[in-house]
């Protein structure tokens, strides 16, 4: 008996039990039919209501859908269990899919209690359909019947439809390989048909090679009219590389796509191409993410002539889409230093990505690294200026690399802003970049004192004993709110200096530059928050300083919508507690840095880091930098063999009466290795010839001592310049003649 039988069959036995009795003649022991119970559908147990027990795939089926239409949903899944349990093939499922529709899917996984069961049979009924949708040998049946009849064709086009974009690489390629053109009008006119799954291989069949694969394209787009093709057709509109035929097909997809008249060239022209498309790839290289989730990119290849689906990260498919759009706006104007700048930043962005953190650029012919070499250091600059304007670290890091090697010391006081992007990159919230800036500023050598002295030697510093000091700027109009977020900064593990107005916070940062963030209060005076924001983000020394401002919760909005224009900026709810303010404040401060660095990597810093710091020492630069800060990580490095010589040797280089007794110390060390206690004993004669005698007489003391207990011959003699530089008087210098014995005895 069929469904709508059995539930005839219910309702003739309620209507039957109904019509039984008499409405108006009771006997004494009748209930009256107000209160009596009527036999209904509900009344009926899942097997009567079934009539039969289900056990192939389609009565199992049937029986979930049935129960649960009847509002039987957890008598149905027992059902659901054992359909599972049979494991249905594809053909089953499609079988089913058929009989019911996909509706009916859908809304048994939209049942709770039938959940999860009832969305694992979805998922499986989708697949089969997938894979049947798929099937390379169907799809190309379907493109087939394209010749065939209007009936044939147009069922073809519904079903072609089905499988979505995966039906554009077969089309194309049968249009790469066709001559015919009745053909290759069906297969054009067939992609038209379905649309929006097919604008993106279409997009990236606009970059075929061959042209009358570019104009086919085109043509499609611009039936389809699909918005998100417009970006791509501009350059094969208005690029001279493109063939006439290519452009005219470009121009008028795009005038139907935006509404524009082809023939109005204040609309539609090459100036406003080039502007559309730098643009595009600036905010590509603006919204630069670094995160691991994948996502598909359709690409020409050109071995299989037709369009291939790709899956890449995210970040990495976001900076090939950059970079093609540059290219193409170069196409426009390859003079435009703009858009030189932003195509070479896009190429050493995704030649950085390639290769990945903690390595190195590859160098070499047809490298993005050569390619900035030869742009020259004018381009590079402005490189490395975008760069920091926009947080791409990878490309900052390989615009200071090639300024290094292509620069020169001029770079140091151009004015991109105020001050130069190199020296700017000092302050740069990222310690790669940072050393970097320093490391590039001592290959330029210069001969003259720069904002930012002090803060190479901070860096270099920094990089000898791993973390080093941090520090922060706190502005607020009250002294003791001030003085006690400055405290709470300072319990975060930042020396904090704290200052009452907008501009003496801001001169601060412009001279100290080794500021990890500045923190304004709200209501600051003399700058107000606007005003200092603007200033501090106009300057080129505090461009990339992260702001953090601290107010009320009411204001957390407004003041939010207020800054969104400027980058690296925070609001947080001002607190008392410690806590509270760390919990806002570090994941900001943690969104801003890159990986760590690898254990090699800061070995890599510290040994170039003692090499500068040597050849301070060593040259006539210790006029532009002071050594000092530097003293105390030096001592911590002697003992290393491979550190040990420029560590000494800028140990002699500092000014200092505790630099000299650091040397004496290690001198007279008895435990210390010959080899090291020879080279700080030439650097200690070195110190005293410089600087002066500035240890005291027990010191000196000690030096003789070591002096007369060493028996190395090289030790000895190291010894012995420093017991010269000691200025002995005409007494000592008798006592020594006199000591004196020939290695060879007189005869």
């Amino acid at each position: 008996m069929s469904f709508n039988n059995r539930i005839l069959a219910a309702f003739a036995l309620v209507i039957s039990c109904t019509l039984s009795t008499s409405p108006h003649v009771w006997s004494q022991d009748e209930i009256p039919p107000q209160f009596q119970k009527p036999a209904t559908i509900s009344n009926l147990s899942p097997d009567e209501l079934l009539l039969s027990k289900p056990e192939t795939p389609a009565q199992l089926l049937q029986a979930v859908i049935q129960l649960t239409g009847l509002g039987h949903a957890a008598s149905a899944k027992p059902y659901l269990d054992q359909l599972l349990k049979a494991n249905p093939d594809q053909e089953t499922l499609l079988k089913l899919r058929d009989e019911h529709g996909p509706a009916a899917f859908l809304s048994l996984a939209n049942n709770k209690a039938l959940q999860p069961e009832s969305v694992t049979l979805l998922n499986q009924m989708e697949a089969a359909f997938r894979a049947f949708a798929t099937d390379p040998a169907r799809i190309n049946g379907l493109i087939n019947d394209l010749s065939g009849t209007p009936t044939d064709r147009n069922i073809s086009i519904i079903q072609l439809k089905s499988a979505g974009s995966i039906v554009a690489p077969p089309i194309l390629k049968q249009l790469s390989q066709s001559e015919d053109p009745t053909r290759n009008d069906e297969l054009a006119f067939a992609l038209s048909q379905l649309g929006k799954p097919v604008v993106e291989p279409l997009i990236a069949a606009l970059r075929a090679p061959e042209n009358r694969i570019r104009k086919i394209a085109a043509e499609v787009l611009g039936d389809i009219a699909d918005p998100s093709a417009a970006l791509y057709l501009w350059n094969p509109a208005f690029s001279e590389s493109q063939e006439q035929s290519v452009q005219i097909a470009a121009r008028q997809a795009l005038s139907k796509i935006l509404g524009k008249d082809p023939r109005n060239v204040y609309e539609l022209n090459r100036h406003k191409a080039q502007q559309v498309l730098k643009n595009a790839a600036l905010q590509f290289y603006k919204n630069h993410v670094d995160a691991a989730e994948k996502q598909k990119i359709w690409v020409w290849d050109s071995t299989q002539q037709t369009v291939v689906q790709k899956e890449l990260a995210s970040q990495e498919v976001g900076l090939i889409e950059g970079l093609r759009l540059a290219k193409e706006a170069l196409e426009m104007s390859p003079d435009k230093q703009d858009v030189q700048t932003l195509y070479l930043s896009m190429v050493l962005a995704l030649e950085a990505y390639q290769v990945g953190w903690n390595h190195p650029l590859p160098e070499g012919p047809g490298t993005a690294f050569n390619l900035a070499l030869l742009s020259g250091p004018k381009a590079v600059s402005q490189v490395l200026a975008l760069a920091m304007k926009q947080g791409h670290t990878p490309s900052a890091l390989a615009a200071l690399k090639a300024l290094g090697q292509i620069g020169s010391r001029n770079l140091l006081y151009e004015k991109l802003d105020q001050h130069s992007s190199v020296i700017a990159a000092l302050n740069y919230p990222d310690r790669r970049v940072q050393f970097a800036a320093a490391t590039t500023i001592m290959q330029l050598d210069p001969a003259n004192t720069f904002p930012g002295a002090t803060r190479v030697i901070a860096i270099l510093t920094r990089a000898l004993g791993g973390a080093g000091k941090q520090s922060a700027i706190v502005v607020d109009s009250s002294i003791p709110r001030g003085q006690t977020m400055a405290g709470l900064f300072n319990e975060l593990g930042y020396e904090t200096e704290y200052t009452q107005t907008g501009m003496a916070g801001f001169k601060d940062a412009t001279q100290r530059m080794d500021v990890e963030f500045i923190a304004l209060e709200h209501n600051i005076m003399r700058w107000g928050l606007s005003q200092t924001i603007a200033n501090l983000r106009a300057d080129s020394r505090t461009a990339n300083i992260p702001i953090i401002i601290y107010g009320p919760l009411r204001l957390k909005n407004k003041i939010e919508y207020v800054t969104r224009h400027y980058p690296l900026v925070q609001y947080v709810v001002e607190s008392e507690n410690t806590e509270d303010i760390a919990t806002q404040v570090k994941p900001f401060l943690n969104s801003l840095k890159t990986p760590e660095l690898t254990g090699e990597l800061r070995s890599e810093y510290r040994a170039a880091a003692l090499y500068w710091l040597s050849h301070i020492a060593s040259s006539q630069r210790g006029k532009i930098y002071d050594l000092t800060p530097a003293e105390k990580p030096l001592l911590q490095l002697v003992s290393d063999r491979s550190l040990a010589s420029n560590a000494l040797i800028t140990l002699g280089g500092i000014p200092t009466r505790t630099a000299q007794a650091d040397l004496v110390t290690i001198v007279t060390n008895k435990t210390m290795d010959n080899d090291i206690k020879e080279i700080a004993a030439l650097q200690l004669a070195f110190h005293i010839q410089k600087f002066g005698l500035l240890v005291d007489s027990k010191e000196v003391a000690s030096i003789r001592e070591a002096y007369q207990a060493a028996t190395e011959p090289r030790l000895n003699t190291a010894l012995a310049s420093v017991m010269g530089t000691l200025m002995p008087d005409n007494k000592v210098v008798g006592e020594r003649l006199q000591e004196f014995k020939p290695a060879t005895p007189l005869p």
